[in-house]
């Protein structure tokens, strides 16, 4: 196929159990000028295989094969190979819905618009849940760079870009294995202006295997350094001592803490709850956590143990 308006691109590692199903809702979209890349990222179990039966049944797919060196450097291995004006990024565990192409692609008639994403449902193993915790309370359009920066309300399947605005925002960062979407996300609202498409589009499976999962701590620390970063880029936008940052700032030490909390690493933990407390940017629930910190047989107790299963002091 020539000249693709929209390349999917995806990174694989060890994905077989859903692949088939996320490739063959990529097929089913109703706008077809498109074309598929996929790179395997050191699979060792039957995504190769797949792939390239895919490939074969499919002139749209092509894939290449490389030694695992994360989903940062997979795609953008991908982001080289692709063709197309736009690029549409899709994980290999969340399949579309058939008209997600065909919704997001007008949007780019703007010549002011650089990426476009849409709402999600996650999807659990007992089913869809009631809403994505992705979709944005109030849909953030244009220049978004100040909500992006409160929180991240992009999920990486959902986004279309222009392959111009990701190359010049210099894509994904490869040394990054943990938030490294929603940096390349801060990195583009800071050049392009975003539109979004208030619709479902996407299903985002919530799997137990994923990196967030696997080392939640790292990913709140890599956030941590990610605010600071900020701070010291656009200082015009988030200043220091403003209630954002203080606020963004005082989420991240409570999610520290409470990470640290569960791994009896109490000392990190108190540190941790006591900058969010100094901040003057939390709530009750944190205290609660702090004082759990600063006395560890309470943390032990039957009462702390019930409260953290029942998720009544988890920080949000």
């Amino acid at each position: 196929m020539s000249s693709p308006r929209v390349s999917v691109v995806m990174a694989a590692h060890n994905a077989a159990a859903t692949l088939p199903e996320t490739l063959a809702s990529i097929e089913a979209q109703t706008r077809a000028d498109f074309e598929i890349v996929v790179v395997d990222d050191g699979s060792s179990d039957a995504t190769p295989a797949i792939l390239e039966a895919h490939a074969a049944s499919s002139p749209r797919c092509r894939w290449v094969r490389q030694a695992n060196a994360g989903v940062a450097a997979a795609r953008s291995h991908a982001i080289g190979l692709a063709r197309g004006e736009l690029v549409a990024f899709i994980d290999a565990d969340d399949p579309w819905l058939p008209r997600k192409l065909e919704k997001q692609l007008p949007l780019f008639d703007d010549p002011a618009v650089g990426l476009v994403y849409c709402d999600v449902r996650d999807v659990y193993p007992a089913g869809d849940a009631p809403a994505s915790w992705f979709h944005a309370k109030a849909p953030a359009r244009g220049a978004v760079l100040a909500r992006l920066f409160a929180a991240n309300f992009v999920c990486t399947s959902s986004v279309v870009v222009r392959k111009a605005a990701l190359l010049a925002a210099g894509g994904f960062d490869p040394r990054m294995h943990f938030n490294e979407d929603y940096d390349l996300w801060l990195r583009l609202a800071n050049e392009v202006g975003f539109d979004y498409v208030d619709e479902v589009l996407v299903r985002k499976r919530a799997l137990a295997s994923s990196l967030t999962h696997i080392n939640p701590l790292e990913c709140h620390l890599q956030d941590l350094r990610s605010i600071d970063h900020w701070v010291e880029w656009r200082p015009d936008l988030f200043p220091r001592g403003s209630a954002l940052v203080r606020r963004r700032r005082a989420r991240a030490l409570a999610r520290i803490g409470y990470h640290r909390l569960q791994g009896r690493d109490f000392r990190g933990a108190r540190e941790a709850y006591w900058q969010a407390l100094t901040l003057g940017q939390v709530d009750a629930a944190t205290a609660l956590r702090f004082l759990a910190a600063l006395s560890p047989p309470l943390a032990r107790t039957a009462w702390w143990a019930k409260a953290l299963r029942r998720r009544m002091v988890r920080p949000t």
